[in-house]
C-alpha cells in the first residue's frame, strides 16, 4: 500500500511540473484552479470537468489545473456537499422552500441516473430526476450552488496565486543559488528581410488599409519626436495663421510650455485670428484661473470637456468619459495629432522639461485638417464655455516667455521625416458611435502582417481580441515587438500591464521596457508600409470612456522612419523575459494581478 502511494505521489509531482513548467504566470494557473473549484460546486459528476474547461477558457486560465479541484470531489463528498448547498440556498429563498429529505432525493436520483458509459442519455435522465420535484426544491438548491461556487472561487484565486507566487519566487531563488540568476538583455529587435517584390502604393492602400476609400492625400506629412521637435512646429503654424486656430488637448499645464501656448494664441488672437483652447476638465485639473483669465481677455474662446464642477447634473458614469484628444489645426489647411499634451514633461531636459519620449504629427493640405477639425467641432459643442472669473484683473499682465533653447545635438533627428502625397485617414471615436475605430484598424493591419509589428504604448493593456491577433502573428512568422514605460506616471496602469506579459512572452511576443524617461507614446508600424500615430492607448479607458483621435498613413519613407525611430528607442531598452519576469517578488505579482482585475476604470 505504501508503494502504490509513493507511486501515485510521484506521478502527481511529475504532472504537476509539466503543467507548472509551461510558462504560463502564476496569476493564469490561479484563474485555472479557481475555475475548477467553481466547477466542483456543480453536483453533477458527469458536468464538472466539462465545466472546468469551460470556465477556464473563459477567464484564460490553465485548462489542465482546472481538472484538479475536481479530485476533491466524489461519490462520497457530493450529497453532503449538495446538502449544505441545498441549505444555504433556501435560507436565502424567497419563498418558502420544500424540504431538505425532497432535495436529497432528488440528487441521488440524479446521482444514481448516471451512467458514464452513456453521458448524454445520463444527463437527460439526471435533469429529468430534478425537474420532477419543481421550483421549491430546484431555486433554493441552484442559489446555493452558484453561491457556494463564487465563493470557493473567489477564495481561492487570492490562495493561489499567492502561493504559486512563493513557489515560483522560491524556486527562482534556488536557481540563483546554483550560479544561474538571470540577466537582462540589452535591447534588440532584428528586422525580417523583405521576400517579394514590395506591392505598389495603391495594393498597400486595399491590403493594409481599413476602408481604403476613405483614405485622403496629405500634401506633406511630418514625424515629429518628442516635443523638441513637435513644439516649435505647432508654435511656428501658430504665429503663421491667418484665419483660424483650434487646439484641443487633454492636459493643459500654465507652467513654461503652457505659458508660451497661451502667448502664441494671445498674440494669434491680437491679429483678428479666431483662437478657440478646448481643453479636458480632469485633464487640466488645477489650471488657475488667471491663466484662462489672461486668454479670454485677449480674444481666445476657452471650452473645458466636463470640467468636475458639473458632477452634480453629470453623474459618475458621465464624468468618467474623459477628451484625451490631442489637435491643433490652423487655417484648416495645417494640422497636429499625436499623443503629446501641452505641458513640460514633454519639453527637452535642456529646455526645462523632464523628457518624456512621445511622438507627434503634421499634415498639410485642406482635406486631412478637414478630417481633424471634425471631430474638434462636435467636442466644442459639447464642452463647457468659460467665462471670466469675478476677480478677473481689469488689465491682464502680459504674457512674458522666455525664448527656448536649441536642443543638444545627437539627441533628436536633425529635421523631422518628411514625405509628401501620403495618403491618410483620419480616425476619431465619438461618443456612442465609432467606438471601436481605432481598435479595429489595428486589428485589420495586424491580421495582414507579413515581416513585423512594432507597437509603442505608454500604457498597454490590450483586450483579449488584440493579444490573439498578436500571437496568430507569431504562429505566422511574423516578428512581434512592443515597447512600453519602465517608469510609467500611473504605477497602477503598470501593473495592471505587467500581468499580461506572461502571457504575452509565451505566445512569442517580445517586450521591451523604456528606461531613459517616461515614455508616453502611442505608435504603431507594420511591413514598412502602414503607420499610425495617435492619442489612443491599446487599454479599456481608451476602448470604452475616452475620445480618442490617430491617424493612418499608408507611406513607406515615413513607415520606414517610425520603424527607425523605434528601433533605435528599443536599442536603450532593456528586454524583458519569461525568466526575468517570473523573477519578481509574489507580492508584486499578486497587486499586478489585483490592479488588473480593475482595469475597467484605470
Amino acid at each position: 500500500m505504501d508503494y502504490m502511494l509513493q507511486g501515485f505521489r510521484t506521478r502527481f509531482r511529475r504532472i504537476m511540473r509539466k503543467i507548472l513548467s509551461t510558462g504560463d504566470p502564476p496569476e493564469r494557473v490561479a484563474r485555472g484552479i479557481a475555475a475548477g473549484f467553481l466547477a466542483s460546486a456543480f453536483p453533477l459528476a458527469g458536468c464538472q470537468i466539462p465545466l472546468s474547461l469551460l470556465f477556464a477558457w473563459l477567464v484564460r486560465g490553465n485548462k489542465a489545473v482546472s481538472i484538479i479541484p475536481q479530485f476533491l470531489s466524489n461519490a462520497v463528498t457530493m450529497l453532503p456537499l449538495a446538502f449544505l448547498q441545498y441549505r444555504l440556498g433556501a435560507a436565502l429563498w424567497p419563498s418558502r422552500a420544500a424540504h431538505a429529505d425532497q432535495a436529497m432525493a432528488a440528487l441521488k436520483s440524479a446521482g444514481e441516473a448516471w451512467v458514464w458509459s452513456s453521458p448524454v442519455d445520463s444527463l437527460v435522465a439526471a435533469g429529468a430526476a430534478l425537474a420532477s420535484v419543481g421550483a421549491d426544491v430546484l431555486g433554493p438548491l441552484t442559489l446555493g450552488v452558484i453561491l457556494s461556487g463564487m465563493a470557493a472561487a473567489i477564495i481561492s484565486y487570492p490562495i493561489s496565486l499567492v502561493s504559486l507566487s512563493i513557489y515560483y519566487s522560491y524556486r527562482l531563488r534556488k536557481r540563483m543559488e546554483q550560479g544561474m540568476r538571470p540577466q537582462q538583455p540589452v535591447g534588440e529587435f532584428p528586422i525580417p528581410p523583405s521576400g517579394a517584390a514590395e506591392p505598389a502604393d495603391s495594393a498597400t492602400a486595399v491590403e493594409y488599409g481599413l476602408h481604403a476609400a476613405a483614405y485622403v492625400r496629405a500634401d506633406t506629412a511630418k514625424l515629429l519626436v518628442d516635443g523638441r521637435q513637435a513644439y516649435p512646429e505647432m508654435l511656428a503654424a501658430i504665429a503663421a495663421a491667418e484665419h483660424s486656430v483650434d487646439l484641443e488637448t487633454y492636459i493643459l499645464r500654465a507652467d513654461r510650455t503652457g505659458r508660451r501656448f497661451a502667448a502664441a494664441l494671445s498674440a494669434a488672437a491680437a491679429r483678428g485670428v479666431r483662437v478657440r483652447l478646448l481643453y479636458d476638465g480632469f485633464g487640466s485639473l488645477g489650471l488657475p484661473h488667471d491663466y484662462t483669465d489672461a486668454l479670454l481677455q485677449a480674444g481666445v474662446h476657452v471650452a473645458a470637456y466636463r470640467p468636475l464642477s458639473t458632477f452634480w447634473r453629470r453623474g459618475l458614469g458621465r464624468m468618467n468619459r474623459r477628451d484625451h484628444r490631442k489637435i491643433l489645426v490652423v487655417d484648416v489647411k495645417t494640422a497636429f495629432t499625436g499623443g503629446l499634451n501641452i505641458g513640460d514633461e514633454y519639453a527637452a531636459r535642456e529646455d526645462g522639461g523632464e523628457g518624456w519620449r512621445d511622438t507627434h504629427v503634421r499634415l498639410d493640405g485642406a482635406e486631412p485638417a478637414r478630417q481633424l477639425q471634425e471631430p474638434l467641432e462636435a467636442t466644442w459643442d459639447r464642452a463647457d464655455r468659460l467665462h471670466l472669473s469675478p476677480h478677473a484683473a481689469a488689465t491682464p499682465a502680459p504674457v512674458v516667455v522666455a525664448p527656448a533653447r536649441e536642443g543638444q545635438a545627437g539627441e533628436a533627428p536633425a529635421a523631422p521625416a518628411t514625405s509628401s502625397n501620403v495618403p491618410v485617414q483620419v480616425l476619431s471615436n465619438r461618443e456612442f458611435i465609432r467606438r471601436v475605430r481605432v481598435r479595429q484598424a489595428y486589428l485589420h493591419a495586424i491580421k495582414r502582417a507579413k515581416r513585423y509589428i512594432l507597437i509603442e504604448n505608454a500604457y498597454f493593456i490590450p483586450d483579449r481580441r488584440i493579444r490573439r491577433a498578436l500571437r496568430v502573428a507569431v504562429r505566422r512568422g511574423v516578428a512581434v515587438g512592443v515597447v512600453v514605460a519602465m517608469h510609467s506616471d500611473l504605477k497602477i496602469v503598470a501593473m495592471a500591464s505587467r500581468a499580461l506579459y506572461g502571457e504575452l512572452l509565451a505566445s512569442g511576443v517580445r517586450l521591451y521596457e523604456y528606461p531613459v524617461s517616461m515614455l508616453h507614446c502611442k505608435a504603431a508600424v507594420i511591413d514598412d508600409v502602414w503607420s499610425v500615430v495617435t492619442s489612443y492607448n491599446l487599454d479599456h479607458r481608451s476602448l470604452l470612456h475616452n475620445l480618442e483621435v490617430g491617424v493612418l498613413m499608408l507611406d513607406r519613407k515615413l513607415a520606414q522612419a517610425l520603424r527607425n525611430q523605434i528601433v533605435a528607442d528599443i536599442g536603450r531598452c532593456r528586454e524583458v523575459t519569461m525568466e526575468l519576469h517570473k523573477a519578481r517578488s509574489w507580492n508584486q505579482a499578486l497587486l499586478e494581478s489585483l490592479a488588473y482585475q480593475i482595469r475597467y476604470w484605470l
